[in-house]
């Protein structure tokens, strides 16, 4: 049934209670709902509000988690807007808001069950990855990679992209491609951190004995714009920047020179963006040689491809030299930093630099960082698997971090497993998910149910109040957060979070280890989808066998490589750095989907063959004249004509000591330079033919 038809029959149609139930034409298989329906949909999604007592209890549409069969009638009754009330566009609305769009999985799994419910019985196939093609686009470096590409440019600090604007951050993620868009505060930022730059770094434009700065500077040009453009810069471009150069040549010098291509290249789309577009044959799009390598190069370093990558790319990938690569990526120690980067985005602990917390001091952040950095780079470099990383009976301390849990020793420490040791038990995970004064079993919860099993909780229903329960000295924190369970209201999410949440409870809101909360021993059961567990060693260990953590840790690799939400199968026993290695190997790392004819990269073609560049274009003596008009002392206006007397065409710029402030002029444009004017055409008498001449008039200010 069409988007249309829906509308119609909503507007139309009474309530459920005023109408017959629908009656499918298909059977009613309870197991087949609950599979692609419920549990992918309803259940995580509507039951916040469509349980008995939830804010949506007087609605026509209520479920039961214990009568499946009542759920898919109470489904396939509402067949005439289970589409059009989470999406928002229901003429009555919805009191629940827009939950997802018409491109979403759960938007999919409810429209199945539609058509379904109206006589369609054909059950298709679970989804799969399919094809493993990766999302490709243009993407904006992030500012991380551009620090770390302008450092490893330019030899600079890379920290110079600390003051950009921020990223905004999608699901936790700051490279999503869509949202990294050049506004312009940030345009204006990157025009300063361009400038500063070519500042400090230190060009050295290797002249050879006999080679004129022209010649010098162009071979200088070229590399630095193949490197910072990370493919040949085309004969055109080059040309351009070498114009560029020549201008400020003329007046400042060859280096002085060179530092402006600087500048200007820093500031291209081309250095801003990079490249997955790939080039058209037979219906698909493959990635160019170019493309590939920066793929590769930001994918394992988060940075430009180095030398010896752009070599290869220039010879041409085939199997064996590719394969060369990413072993010598792989390899290097840049990789570990981009493995501890993603597990620092899945567990989000960049909020660990600013969560408020009693006693939680600068130096105590620097460590509780610094330890999972080291600990995630440390298993890494062993080949560790996720595993692994999960029940380290080791980690990494600095004095400051080991008074604070109470361990002695610092550097690497072996640890009982018991109180301290592996991913749940660092500190950095267990301050940045609490609260400001104590733990949370909700934020830890939530941690482990969205970000490490990648399950998305609807938002709470509106009006409800979510603020923390009252501290009662008596109670214990799970005492506290009973009424999550009792409220109806509170219950269909909560019994989701909580029952995760309580098995941190032997650590505070600063990760150190407690035997009591406040007067009461600590109870850390708890239960996974109604599988118990004691304490964060058990937990572990069902997360492990878990498939959908398996996956979801494959995911989240997939999206911090490309930016964009992909689709991952469970990869079973997975190495921490092995999704990484697996799309880069993939078939479909260089391939794109992509419609017949909408463009081809620009990332082609082969480093241009130098020669000697042509002499700068300067006017002969006789080529310019300037006539006093009118002068009044305060003012004059002038009179000037510019004649090509060259042999070719000439796109004219006139240079003349200044004399004041130029407020007024006519067929030609003009900038202050320090002591002078610069004077050129227009659009039309910019390029002047053997012979021809221009005329322009001016008047200023003394």
């Amino acid at each position: 049934m069409s988007r249309f038809s829906l509308l119609f029959l909503a507007a139309c149609a009474g309530s459920a209670a005023d109408n017959d139930v629908i009656t499918s034409q298909c059977p009613e298989d309870v197991a087949l709902f609950e599979e692609r329906v419920w549990e992918p949909v309803v259940e995580p999604i509507c039951t916040g509000c469509h349980l008995e007592g939830g804010v949506a209890r007087d609605s026509d549409f209520l479920l039961d988690r214990d009568d499946m069969l009542q759920n898919l009638r109470a489904v396939s009754a509402m067949a005439d807007q289970i589409l059009l009330k989470p999406t928002g566009q229901h003429p009555n609305g919805h009191g629940g808001d827009t939950l997802f769009g018409e491109d979403s999985p759960e938007y999919a799994a409810l429209a199945f069950w539609v058509a379904w419910t109206e006589g369609s019985c054909d059950v298709p196939e679970p989804e799969s990855c399919g094809d493993e093609l990766l999302p490709r686009r243009v993407r904006r470096l992030t500012h991380t990679e551009y620090g770390r590409t302008v450092a490893d440019l330019l030899d600079v600090d890379a920290s110079i992209a600390a003051g950009f604007a921020a990223d905004p951050e999608v699901d936790g993620f700051r490279n999503d491609a869509e949202a990294l868009v050049v506004h312009g505060l940030l345009a204006d930022q990157y025009r300063v951190a361009a400038e500063q730059v070519s500042e400090m770094a230190v060009i050295d434009p290797g002249c050879t004995a006999g080679q004129t700065e022209a010649a010098c500077a162009q071979a200088w040009l070229e590399d630095f714009g193949f490197r910072a453009f990370r493919r040949p810069l085309a004969e055109d471009e080059l040309a351009a920047y070498q114009r560029f150069w020549a201008e400020v040549a003329a007046a400042d010098g060859l280096e002085e020179g060179l530092r402006w291509g600087v500048t200007a290249m820093l500031q291209s789309p081309h250095f801003l963006y990079r490249s997955e577009l790939g080039i058209e044959a037979n219906g698909a799009y493959t990635l160019t040689d170019w493309e590939v390598a920066t793929a590769l190069s930001y994918a394992f370093w988060g940075t430009t491809p180095d030398a010896e990558l752009l070599t290869a790319a220039e010879a041409g990938f085939d199997a064996t030299t590719l394969q060369a690569q990413i072993e010598r990526l792989g390899n290097d120690p840049r990789t570990l930093d981009t493995t501890a980067d993603l597990v620092e985005v899945w567990l989000l602990l960049d909020r660990l630099a600013t969560v408020p917390r009693d006693g939680l001091t600068e130096e105590l952040r620097a460590a509780m960082a610094w330890e999972t950095r080291t600990l995630v780079k440390d298993v890494a470099a062993d080949d560790g698997q996720l595993g692994d990383l999960l029940h380290a009976r080791h980690t990494f301390l600095d004095g400051t971090l080991a008074a604070h849990y109470g361990l002695a020793g610092t550097g690497r420490v072996e640890l009982d497993g018991e109180q301290y040791g592996g991913l749940l038990r660092q500190g950095s995970v267990l301050t940045a998910h609490a609260r400001p004064t104590g733990s949370s079993p909700v934020h830890r919860g939530v941690l482990v149910r969205e970000r490490l099993l990648c399950e998305e909780l609807p938002p709470p229903p509106a009006n409800l109040d979510t603020s923390p329960p009252p501290v009662d000295p008596s109670l214990s924190t799970r005492e506290r957060y009973e009424e999550h369970s009792a409220n109806p209201e509170c219950a269909s999410c909560h019994d989701k979070i909580d029952p995760l949440g309580f098995g941190f409870e032997h650590y505070d809101g600063l990760g150190r280890w407690r035997a009591t909360d406040g007067v009461h021993a600590v109870d850390d059961s708890g239960s996974l989808d109604g599988e118990p567990f004691v304490g964060l060693t058990e937990l572990s260990a069902a997360l492990e066998a878990d498939a959908r953590f398996r996956t979801c840790f494959a995911e989240t690799w997939q999206r911090h490589l490309t930016g964009a939400e992909g689709c991952a199968e469970d990869p079973g026993d997975v190495g921490l750095t092995e999704p990484l290695f697996a799309m880069a190997r993939g078939s479909g790392f260089a391939q794109r989907h992509g419609a017949p004819g909408e463009g081809d990269s620009l990332a082609v073609g082969q480093r241009p063959e130098l020669s000697e560049p042509p002499d700068v274009e300067t006017p002969p003596p006789d080529a310019f004249t300037l006539t006093i008009s009118d002068d009044w002392g305060a003012g004059f206006c002038a009179e000037a004509t510019v004649t090509n007397t060259t042999e070719s065409a000439w796109t004219w710029e006139i240079r003349e000591s200044a004399d004041g402030t130029v407020n007024n002029i006519w067929n030609a444009e003009v900038v202050a330079d320090g002591a002078d004017w610069v004077f050129t055409g227009v659009e039309w008498n910019a390029v002047l033919e053997p012979g021809a001449s221009a005329s322009f008039g001016f008047c200023a200010t003394r």
